[in-house]
This record gives structure tokens, C-alpha cells and sequence, in this order.
């Protein structure tokens, strides 16, 4: 179900300078006055799901890839070449969209997540972060799929073993605009493999007004450690993968579980679960209660 959710400044009347929108898989766009950036632009027919189209990422200013799984990555290149934008990864993804994709040098920029390295692109400052991906194994997918006869997922298999840079570090991403604001896509780092010291930490350097968080199979309890660290104003929770684990034939916990264990233990936090074409406004720097439709 597609809803829109709308916050304001006082003011109320004023035009929202910022708009967060949710594309389904872990697609999403910041956008301001100052441009627009996305997070793994994702578009194809996949998994029996399609919700958007190449021409709705065209007016990127700024594209941020996490990691190089293939649905995560394998629309990058046509959204770099069809919109001209500049393209913040880690070293391995960059290196791979130039050799690989034809990505002129000069549309990326590198940066390290391993050090918290930052780069100013025109409306954003960009810093990197590590987190920790769930076990996965690519051969073992390959061969499952394959003794198994799962088209599906032998093609996820086939496409990140050769077509997308299958093994360059997880990474996310904190964004501070023009007005202050700070948003940090953490993605699938919300799981068991980050310990609580490494979650602090990337609290300890970044401040996060509005955090993005993936949610899936059962890190429920990972999911409020991680606003428990990072003590963000907003919540945006989002399935990457839904439609994914359901050719795995893996469930996760019901989405509202995840919102409602988050409210539990943060009700000064406002929480929000989006769903493919969900915008959240925000006017002015101040994040307020939301305006009724």
C-alpha cells in the first residue's frame, strides 16, 4: 500500500525543502533545493515486482551505492549515464563502474568507509560508514540454485558473481544538507554481526537527525539497538528485500513488529514504515509532528 507522509515546520504553508522518497528495494532519494541524491537506484522487473522506471531516477544530482549485490548495483550504471550524476562509493564499486560500465572517472568519488571518509558534492556532505552484512555465501547460492532448478536465483547468483562488484565492503551513509539537517542510511547494517560497541561508535561521530533503517527476517532487537545508539529525531523503516526472500522461500517478521518495538522503546522518536512511493516532508530545519493530509 502506497502512503505519504508529511511533516512540517510551524509554519505550516512553507514549501518542504526537504522530501525523503522510498522507491522499494533500498532505493531512496533525498531530495532539496540543492539537487537530488539516491541510495542504490533499483528500476528492472525483479522478483515479480516493479514500481518505478529509468526516467524516475533521470533527475539524480548525486547517486550512493552500499554495496555491489545485484540489486543493489546493476541499475547504477544506467541511472549514472542517463542523469550525469556523481556517483560516492567505496574504492572497489568506483573502480568497477569505470572498468567495467564506462563511468567516466570524473562522475565518481571514492571514499573509504573503513575511515569515515567524507566529500563535499554540490548540496551534500557525504561521509562513509562500515556495518556488517548477514551471512552469504555466493557459491553455496550458485549451487542451491542450480541442484534446485531457481531461475530466480540463479540469476541474483550469476549477476553478482560477474556483473556487479559482489565483494565491495558494505557501506552507508551519512548526509548532511545545506540547512543542517543529517540523514544516515545505515541499509542492512541492522542485524546480529554489528556489535553494540561498533554501533556507538558511529554514533560517537555522526549526529543523526533522520536515520533510514533496513528492516528483514528477524532483527527485530537489532533494529531498536541501532536507535538506541544513534538517538535519531525521525525513523524511516524500510524493507529491502521483501519481495526477494519470498523467491528464497524466507519470511521476516511482520513490518509492523519492527515499527512497534521501536515505539515501544523510543516514544519520543517518530517512527514511520514506508512502502514503494512513500515521500516524508520536511519544512525548514525543524522536524515537527505531522500535518493531516
Amino acid at each position: 500500500m502506497v502512503h505519504s507522509d508529511t511533516l512540517a515546520a510551524s509554519s505550516g504553508g512553507d514549501r518542504p525543502e526537504i522530501e525523503i522518497r522510498y522507491f522499494g528495494w533500498s532505493a531512496l532519494s533525498i531530495r532539496t533545493t540543492s539537487g537530488v541524491l539516491y541510495f542504490d537506484p533499483f528500476f528492472r522487473p525483479y522478483c515479480n515486482a516493479q514500481w518505478f522506471h529509468l526516467d524516475d531516477f533521470t533527475d539524480a544530482s548525486v547517486i550512493c551505492v552500499t554495496h555491489g549485490h545485484e540489486e543493489h548495483f546493476l541499475d547504477v550504471p544506467a541511472v549514472a549515464k542517463a542523469s550525469g550524476a556523481l556517483v560516492v562509493s567505496s574504492p572497489a564499486t568506483c573502480r568497477f563502474l569505470r572498468r567495467r560500465n564506462g563511468i567516466a572517472p570524473t562522475q565518481l568519488r571514492p571514499i573509504d568507509p573503513r575511515r569515515f571518509e567524507a566529500v563535499t558534492v554540490p548540496g551534500f556532505t557525504v561521509t562513509a560508514l562500515s556495518w556488517k552484512h548477514r551471512d552469504i555465501n555466493l557459491y553455496k547460492a550458485l549451487s542451491k540454485a542450480v541442484f534446485h532448478g531457481n531461475a530466480t536465483q540463479l540469476s541474483w547468483a550469476f549477476h553478482s558473481a560477474l556483473h556487479a562488484p559482489f565483494y565491495a565492503p558494505y557501506t552507508g551513509f551519512h548526509v548532511v544538507l545545506p540547512n543542517g539537517v543529517s540523514i544516515l542510511n545505515y541499509n542492512e547494517g541492522f542485524n546480529s554481526k554489528m556489535t553494540d560497541g561498533e554501533i556507538r561508535e558511529i554514533a560517537r561521530r555522526l549526529h543523526t537527525d533522520i536515520l533510514l533503517a533496513g528492516i528483514q527476517l528477524d532483527f527485530v532487537d537489532d533494529v531498536v539497538r541501532g536507535v538506541t545508539a544513534l538517538q535519531p529525531k525521525v525513523v524511516i523503516l524500510y524493507p529491502p528485500h521483501e519481495h526477494f526472500h519470498a523467491m528464497m522461500g524466507v519470511s521476516s517478521r511482520p513490518f509492523g513488529e519492527f515499527e512497534s518495538a521501536v515505539r515501544r522503546a523510543h516514544p519520543r522518536v517518530r517512527v514511520y514504515l514506508a512502502a514503494p512511493g512513500s515521500r516524508f516532508a520536511f519544512a525548514g530545519g525543524d522536524l515537527c509532528e505531522p500535518l493531516a493530509a
